[in-house]
């Protein structure tokens, strides 16, 4: 059984994408925090724009990988389903003010799930942080379960909740970026 990082026998290419993605994260979970009452309703504009532009960071780490990696796959998948909802909801901004809570939860549940399924991986090839990127996979899922099952808790317990899954995302990709930067540096020895 293949998993996502048996083919890297060279660099990995544009680790920083994973990189600026988190940094892109954790700033937007910043700035949820930061200003929870305005943040409903410029969430879904900002969340919106977000997917658009981490849909293509996304399609552009996978296909420049596509050689390297053998789960490339998945994340053109991500990246695919990043930027078509932010086309939609950018197109729809009624739509997405309305369906907020159920596209955040969905997303956060795919990304929490990959998450876990990029940490396996990572424990495959002898990373010492696997755990941790279980973990923020994890509490991605169960913030998303927990927008699921209260959508009508009110707009600030979505920002924050919100919030700490992009937060944990976040760290998520950061620590990914540095992993993929030591097997990048590791093949090219």
């Amino acid at each position: 059984m293949e998993t996502l990082f048996d083919k890297v026998n060279h660099a990995v290419k544009n680790w920083w994408l994973s990189l600026l993605l988190g940094i892109l994260y954790v700033a937007f979970a910043i700035f949820l925090m930061v200003k929870p009452f305005e943040s409903y309703a410029a969430l879904s504009i900002f969340f919106s724009c977000f997917m658009f532009v981490t849909g293509i960071f996304e399609i552009s780490f996978a296909i420049t990988n596509k050689s390297n990696l053998s789960g490339w796959g998945w994340y053109l998948a991500g990246g695919i389903l990043d930027l078509l909802i932010g086309i939609i909801l950018v197109c729809l901004p009624v739509i997405s003010m309305m369906m907020i809570p159920f596209i955040v939860a969905f997303w956060l549940m795919f990304r929490g799930f990959s998450a876990i399924g990029f940490s396996v991986d990572l424990q495959h090839l002898g990373s010492g942080n696997w755990g941790w990127y279980l973990v923020f996979g994890i509490l991605a899922v169960i913030c998303s379960f927990l927008i699921i099952w209260r959508p009508e808790a009110g707009a600030l317990t979505l920002v924050f909740v919100t919030a700490f899954a992009f937060l944990f995302m976040g760290v998520f990709r950061i620590m990914l970026s540095i992993d993929l930067k030591k097997l990048k540096n590791k093949t090219e020895e």
